[in-house]
């Protein structure tokens, strides 16, 4: 019997006032881990960046454009010009110069204006921001005590799809202009091979920003794996709370994966997991062996498996298995789902027959 169901069955003003702190985390007939995010706050307000509407009004003087864009940008423009397009120190006039020169680059612009045109819409970047507004509404209900970041919308110039801090969450607009986009097409195939090219769409911004927000944000103490399975645990943990935190997002974009390949997954889950579940493929500890179960690639390089798979499969019966052992016990919080680094106890639970 869960924490709510008992909560809900006693008639005293104890157990009402406690419903009252639960509330927005569900009822007694929803889902346990559900939060209703009219009921919730962000701890800071939600104000997202436009790295590019800055870059596109920089003052003709370095000097000033420098001091114009630190105002404008904070921490994240320091970020930006030297960890993600490399182009020199964030205080110096002479990197305003260069960042001038690259937005107007001709090479640069016509990206600019596949980004204005598709996933840098005001109508794309209102939705996908209030998207993900929402999930870190549920993540707050459920993390109270840490932060939540601040979106930033940017061109990396190719370089990152993703970037979160742990005050920030950047996300490179050119990576998501479609498939069959001609730009995308014309990116180096060794550099973006045609898996990577297929999974630049559009739908699948807000999905692939929070996945990889929450796998640098949890990272850090609850990523140590000394094994296949405790790497299994981390990411089936982040993938059910991802889960938790966008209800609404069909499960194979959390993947970033196609809906073909998410039927196949479905389709063959018992003979994955007879594949994976050898004591010798289970607790292998070599990280170059055990990684090819987690591994981004146009499928999943690991014991028998075909090349019609999808990749990362390990990480899929993770969320797998830890979706059967929590609902087993519907009484965890997501928090001390988190907290669990036993694989056992998951592994125990899961039902590959179900």
């Amino acid at each position: 019997m869960s924490i709510l169901t008992i909560v809900c069955s006693r008639n005293n003003l104890q157990a009402l006032l406690v419903f009252a702190l639960l509330v927005s985390l569900g009822s007694c007939t929803q889902d346990p881990w559900a939060v209703d995010t009219d009921h919730v706050e962000l701890s800071t307000p939600w104000k997202p960046l436009d790295l590019m509407a800055v870059l596109s009004t920089l003052p003709e003087d370095s000097t000033q454009a420098s001091e114009f864009y630190a105002q404008q940008t904070g921490q994240f423009g320091a970020i930006y010009v030297e960890d993600i397009l490399r182009i020199g120190p964030s205080e110096s006039p002479t990197t305003a110069f260069e960042l001038r020169n690259f937005a107007n680059h001709p090479e640069v612009q016509p990206i600019s204006q596949a980004i204005d045109s598709i996933s840098g819409t005001a109508a794309s970047k209102s939705a996908h921001s209030e998207t993900l507004q929402q999930a870190f509404k549920r993540f707050h209900a459920h993390f109270p005590d840490d932060s939540i970041p601040q979106l930033v919308w940017m061109n990396s110039g190719f370089n990152h799809a993703v970037f979160p801090t742990p005050q920030h969450l950047g996300i490179g607009l050119e990576w998501f202009l479609g498939a069959g986009h001609p730009l995308v097409q014309t990116l180096p195939t060794h550099m973006f091979p045609a898996y990577q090219r297929e999974r630049m769409e559009p739908n699948r911004i807000a999905a692939t920003a929070m996945r990889g927000w929450l796998l640098v944000h949890f990272s850090d103490p609850w990523y140590a794996p000394k094994t296949c399975a405790d790497e299994m645990l981390f990411w089936g943990k982040s993938l059910f709370i991802l889960e938790q935190l966008m209800p609404n997002t069909p499960p194979h974009l959390l993947m970033d994966w196609t809906a073909s390949d998410w039927n196949w997954a479905l389709e063959n889950e018992r003979q994955v997991w007879v594949e994976m579940q050898p004591q010798g493929e289970l607790f292998e500890t070599n990280r170059q062996k055990f990684g090819r179960w987690f591994n981004e690639g146009p499928f999943t390089r690991a014991a028998s498996i075909p090349q019609e798979s999808p990749d990362r499969l390990g990480a899929w019966i993770g969320w797998n298995a830890v979706s059967d052992y929590m609902n087993e016990h519907p009484e965890t919080s997501l928090s001390d789902l988190m907290q669990t680094t036993d694989p056992l106890p998951v592994l125990k639970a899961y039902r590959p027959d179900r």
